[in-house]
């Protein structure tokens, strides 16, 4: 007989597209989740954007400026996911903010990558990137690839 895990069973999460953001030479689709069923606020969602502004690399020909964040108010934090593509590359940071501050510092290697909401738009950004993107080399649709909306509630 196995021992329960020492967590409430799992249960969708508010997730929606907040928008994309322009940031310098960047695109950033904005996607929030809720663990309290209020999406994080104007406050949250500025603070992740320019904490992902200090992580985002040069724009190139390989990598051409479309990124997505999840600004995610978890149980434990508010978190953000920050991922760009890099041809068919995706990088990811993971942020972490104490819950009731904006305060946001980068997680250590040694820490959380994504939690099993935040994998879910991580592979929403995945299909749009292959449908929009990778499936289209001579003649990628990034605005496509922006406009799909992410709501998984």
């Amino acid at each position: 007989m196995t021992a329960p895990l020492p967590m409430p069973a799992y249960r969708p999460r508010l997730t929606r597209t907040l928008g994309v953001e322009q940031r310098g030479d960047w695109r950033v689709r904005v996607t929030g989740i809720s663990a309290t069923g209020v999406l994080p606020d104007a406050a949250a969602q500025e603070a992740a954007l320019d904490a992902a502004d200090k992580l985002l690399p040069p724009v190139t020909a390989e990598r051409p400026g479309m990124a997505f964040l999840i600004v995610h108010t978890g149980t434990e934090a508010l978190w953000g996911i920050l991922g760009w593509w890099e041809l068919d590359i995706l990088y990811v940071r993971s942020l972490r903010a104490d819950l009731g501050t904006t305060d946001f510092h980068l997680v250590p290697p040694d820490g959380p990558t994504a939690c099993a909401w935040e994998l879910l738009v991580v592979d929403q950004e995945r299909q749009s990137w292959v449908a929009h993107v990778l499936s289209r080399p001579h003649d990628p649709d990034y605005d496509g690839y922006l406009s799909v909306n992410l709501g998984l509630s």
